[in-house]
């Protein structure tokens, strides 16, 4: 990440006020640079890319991460109204990248959950691609590279609105088997 570094996120976690505050003070303005070079690209972006990167997927939770071939298929919940359930089908250029221990383990949730991210338009020989990097609230740092993206919006059946999924940890897994 260029903008909201590893760092830079422990800082803002910090049990030491000063270095807490101090440190929202500069994620603000890594905001802000953010902001201003997604406002820069924009005019170059497709339609559906510009609703993509105007999603507002804080605190979705993850449902599943699933590849096949090329594609990477994400299906999120959202966790402010209308709470909609998002299916996000990456064509990727590139393998999938993910560490696993992207945040120390004192800033780690027990779920996966979609935390902030960064975007990149990328300009390769030629061709426009993109680049996502993602950090889940497990500790996950996911980056993609893709093509395109398709963005499927749809209102939950099952489970019902309000319900939350709360994962089964690995240890538990193993009893129960």
């Amino acid at each position: 990440m260029k903008y909201f570094t590893r760092e830079l996120k422990e800082r803002c976690g910090s049990s030491d006020g000063a270095i807490a505050i101090a440190a929202d003070a500069e994620w603000e303005a890594a905001l802000e640079r953010y902001q201003r070079y997604l406002s820069s690209i924009e005019a170059e972006l497709p339609a559906h890319i510009r609703d993509f990167n105007n999603l507002l997927l804080h605190d979705a939770i993850v449902w599943s991460i699933a590849r096949h071939a090329n594609n990477l298929t994400m299906v999120l919940r959202k966790d402010i109204p209308p709470r909609d359930v998002v299916v996000l089908t990456y064509e990727l250029t590139d393998d999938p990248v993910i560490d696993k221990d992207a945040l120390p383990p004192e800033h780690r949730s027990g779920v996966m959950d979609f935390q902030y991210d960064e975007f990149e338009l990328l300009r390769q020989h030629e061709r426009t691609t993109y680049q996502q990097s993602i950090v889940f609230g497990n500790g996950w740092e996911v980056t993609l590279r893709f093509a395109d993206v398709r963005v499927t919006l749809a209102e939950p059946i099952y489970p019902l609105a309000g319900t939350v999924l709360v994962p089964v940890s690995e240890t538990a897994v193993a009893r129960s088997a």
